[in-house]
């Protein structure tokens, strides 16, 4: 029997800490680390100050990571877009990918960073990770 899987989506606000802007590849660099351990999958983004995360894997890992994300001095404002059981994990092989934003068009950034569902933040960021994964092949 395989193990439960969920996704969890959330937005906040981005914290810059006196010696500069957020470096978010020093970000990912740590969580896809973190996550390697813990078997969880993701994808992240900061756009106009928004983070903006797709986390998965086992329900305990996952809750265990957003009190950390809750806690930690860069983020503000934590709302979570939802959480709900998946079968399989849309980043699999992505212990974090970082995804550009700067290409997405008005409407598309906005629902990543003001309106969107957590579904609809979810398919955005993952055609972002699949055509960086494209033009990495």
């Amino acid at each position: 029997m395989t193990s439960p899987l969920e996704r969890v989506v959330y937005r906040s606000d981005a914290v810059a800490r006196s010696e500069g802007p957020v470096d978010l590849s020093a970000i990912v660099t740590t969580s896809v680390r973190n996550n390697a351990n813990s078997r969880l999958t993701g994808a992240l983004a900061l756009h106009d100050g928004i983070f903006v995360q797709v986390l998965e894997g086992g329900p305990d890992a996952l809750s265990a990571l957003m009190d950390v994300i809750s806690a930690d001095e860069r983020h503000r404002n934590v709302r979570l877009l939802a959480r709900w059981p998946i079968q399989s994990q849309l980043f699999l092989g992505w212990a974090m990918v970082q995804v550009d934003t700067r290409t997405l068009s008005h409407h598309a950034a906005k629902v990543v960073v003001q309106t969107g569902s957590g579904a609809q933040v979810t398919g955005v960021l993952a055609d972002l990770a699949n055509a960086r994964l494209t033009s990495l092949i």
